[in-house]
């Protein structure tokens, strides 16, 4: 019998105009639309298949304007997993996820006092990297701001459709890993993140060299363009 499908909740959140809602569409209805809709909140489900097991993605689309800020119910704060979204090409969104991440943190205190608590993943997404000539906010300066910030990084194109599935593959991918070292009782933090990222990407390009993709790295070049996993 087919084990039931495991469920992860998303809170996707940034400033106004980030393509929040154009990420969330891209994912759960392949669909981009280049018309910006301040939206207040949000909720879509989609089931996703990642190393062989199915899981429900319950991703809840948040207000980035301040006005709508007050709006945001106690919910938004008890998921899994955070996606924080930027523009590239706007220098102070960036700078505005230090308001959210402020909250998910002190969320994160009280959730981590109770037994057995699993810890939040935060993952920055770095949206509309095909923009590339408007560019605002280098690729460092994004890895950067998410290194001092624990959290895991990426640059996106709803647009394009660039790392979309893949942002949301690395979001179960250490959910499931959190969940698990807390279930087992190990530590858990950046580092232990860090160190399972490079454990899954050295697998991948074992596992590739041995079917004779000696391009790998090139191809991974080529798909990705100007956008950074890390």
């Amino acid at each position: 019998m087919e084990d039931e499908p495991t469920s992860i909740s998303i809170t996707v959140c940034g400033d106004g105009g980030t393509g929040k809602s154009s990420i969330s569409l891209r994912l759960v209805r392949s669909k981009w639309t280049h018309e910006y809709d301040p939206t207040v909140q949000d909720s879509y489900s989609v089931t996703r298949i990642v190393d062989g097991r199915t899981y429900h993605l319950n991703l809840t689309d948040t207000a980035g304007q301040e006005e709508y800020r007050g709006l945001w119910a106690a919910s938004n704060l008890e998921a899994d997993a955070y996606l924080l979204v930027y523009d590239i090409t706007v220098a102070e969104s960036l700078t505005a996820l230090d308001y959210f991440n402020d909250l998910v943190e002190m969320e994160s205190e009280e959730r981590m006092l109770k037994p057995n608590a699993v810890p939040h993943i935060k993952i920055v997404a770095g949206n509309k990297c095909d923009l590339a000539n408007s560019r605002a906010v280098s690729s460092a300066e994004g890895l950067e701001w998410a290194r001092n910030h624990d959290c895991g990084f990426m640059e996106t194109s709803a647009r394009n459709v660039v790392n979309i599935e893949e942002t949301f593959e690395l979001i179960v991918r250490r959910v499931v890993a959190a969940r698990q070292a807390v279930k087992e009782g190990k530590p858990w933090g950046a580092a232990a993140l860090a160190a399972s990222d490079e454990q899954k990407e050295k697998d991948d390009r074992e596992k590739n060299e041995v079917s004779g993709m000696d391009d790998y790295d090139s191809k991974r070049e080529k798909r990705w363009g100007c956008c950074s996993i890390m």
